[in-house]
């Protein structure tokens, strides 16, 4: 044990600027926040260590986590550390996105059950206004139900083989 106190004490100043550069780098190449802030603690140690020479070694170790803890509870509280999900609020729910949407039947609903041509791809859909929409027809998303599209035909729109009212 006194080999490792011995080693901690003798250490320079630059040694905790090089972790501090190593961990900060590494957080450019990760881009997570869980490496920055340790990075900055370790710079502030080699500081410290550079103005108070004779700094026990293990005061520079509790320092570092000290800084390093007080580092990332500083910014997980300020207003910059703040994750605002309301911004985009359909994130992570691709089915979400499409509420509102214009989409095509691809095919014959049955029994109220169908598929449905959202861009490039065909999503389930179940209908929600009792009608029986056959492939073409324009229907909007009303709502999800996980990866099945609630759709209503659209406002406006004729049904093939449908006559018009007059």
């Amino acid at each position: 044990m006194e080999y490792v106190t011995e080693f901690m004490n003798t250490q320079p100043a630059w040694h905790w600027w090089a972790l501090g550069a190593v961990l900060i780098a590494l957080e450019m190449i990760s881009t997570t926040q869980y490496l920055l802030w340790p990075g900055i603690g370790a710079i502030l140690v080699g500081v410290l260590t550079f103005f108070l020479p004779g700094m026990d070694g293990r005061l520079s170790v509790f320092l570092f986590a000290v800084f390093s803890l007080a580092a990332t509870y500083a910014w997980k509280r300020s207003p910059w550390g703040q994750v605002d999900y309301t911004v985009h609020p359909t994130l992570n729910r691709r089915s979400d996105q499409y509420v509102g949407r214009i989409v095509k039947a691809a095919a014959n609903f049955v029994s109220g059950r169908g598929a449905v041509l959202v861009d490039d791809t065909q999503w389930s859909a179940i209908v929600i206004d009792g009608s029986a929409p056959i492939a073409g027809d324009s229907l909007v998303v009303e709502a999800t139900d996980g990866a099945v599209l609630k759709v209503k035909l659209m406002p406006g729109s004729l049904l093939f083989g449908a006559a018009p009212q007059a």
